[in-house]
């Protein structure tokens, strides 16, 4: 299964396995998704592939208003509500 991520995330979203951590991986630059029910959007930063079964994906926001950044971890099972924007 891990195996299968890995490719599919080298394939098809232009990701890099981290040279310094082999459990994370890379997505190319800039690749935005959204919150399906919320319509918010995130820029995707890493995936964490340390639990084999349970990937997570590392992204984070911008707050307009104040130039805050705000951090997000989507969990495997929170997968099917975000889509590419």
């Amino acid at each position: 299964m891990l195996k299968f991520v890995k490719k599919y995330l080298r394939e098809s979203l232009g990701g890099i396995p981290n040279l310094d951590n082999p459990d994370m991986f890379s997505i190319k630059n800039h690749l935005i998704i959204r919150d399906g029910t919320t319509g918010i959007e995130y820029t995707v930063s890493d995936v964490d592939l340390s639990d084999k079964e349970n990937p997570v994906i590392k992204c984070y926001r911008y707050n307009p208003g104040d130039d805050t950044r705000f951090y997000l971890n989507i969990n495997k099972e929170d997968f099917k509500n975000y889509e590419l924007a």
